[in-house]
């Protein structure tokens, strides 16, 4: 507030100098109070005009996560087949600090066995990688299948009776464990392409919750097949960093 009154003051001051100015070039024009007042009255005016500006430009967005970006942000920017049914705080999903989180978008597919999206992936150490495997990879496997099979619910007119993300026959936080294993370590803290696979978990975790919502099959089948999407790129990420010594890879769905 100080520093807009000082502004302000100085383009009254400036008003009546100019003013003042032109007074003294026309004999005739006497500076009363009436005229006076008549001037702050125009610089007042003017003076919205030139604080608002600055505050305009400085307008964004802040992220779930609370950093403050200057471009749009929402659950499908990103993609359009995103679940529409994310909130805005990223509070009914399963894994709260994902891609949305930090950066208020969604993210691309990935299609199976590329490596465009991400760029690059973080280093673990193989070791790590072969424990976290061999321990979660059962229960991946079969509550991926268990996803997929969703398929014949819904074309039997069953989407009602599909139980939510927490069912545990979905292996959901397994999907989780797994990816803590494969893209985080106590070198590299939560990276980014972490984030990324937690936001294809979440993806899944809403999408079952549509399809038991879902007014009409077609609907329901939408979410099941955004749902796969999710999944497989999910495994594209997790393949690219199965080598040899740490097992073998994921089959699609």
């Amino acid at each position: 507030q100080t520093r807009f009154s000082f502004k302000a003051s100085k383009v009254t001051n400036a008003f009546l100098h100019q003013s003042a100015s032109k007074a003294t070039d026309e004999p005739a024009l006497n500076i009363d109070s009436a005229s006076r007042r008549q001037i702050l009255q125009r610089a007042l005016v003017a003076f919205p005009a030139l604080v608002l500006a600055p505050s305009q430009s400085r307008a964004g967005s802040f992220t779930p996560g609370g950093t403050l970006v200057d471009r749009e942000i929402g659950a499908t920017v990103g993609n359009s087949e995103a679940s529409p049914s994310r909130k805005v705080d990223n509070s009914n999903v399963l894994f709260s600090q994902d891609n949305y989180f930090k950066f208020g978008v969604g993210a691309p597919w990935i299609e199976p066995d590329s490596t465009e999206f991400p760029k690059t992936m973080p280093f673990v150490l193989s070791q790590q990688r072969y424990d976290s495997l061999k321990k979660y990879g059962d229960r991946v496997k079969a509550g991926i299948q268990n996803v997929n099979a969703l398929d014949e619910v819904i074309s039997a007119g069953n989407f009602a009776s599909i139980s939510n993300g927490d069912d545990p026959k979905y292996a959901l936080r397994p999907l989780g464990l797994l990816a803590n294993g494969f893209l985080g370590s106590e070198n590299t803290g939560t990276t980014n392409e972490l984030l990324l696979a937690r936001w294809y978990i979440n993806e899944v975790y809403l999408r079952l919750v549509d399809m038991r919502n879902a007014s009409n099959k077609d609907d329901a089948m939408i979410a099941y097949k955004a749902a796969k999407k999710s999944i497989n790129s999910y495994l594209a990420m997790m393949n690219r960093v199965i080598t040899a010594k740490v097992g073998g890879k994921f089959e699609y769905v």
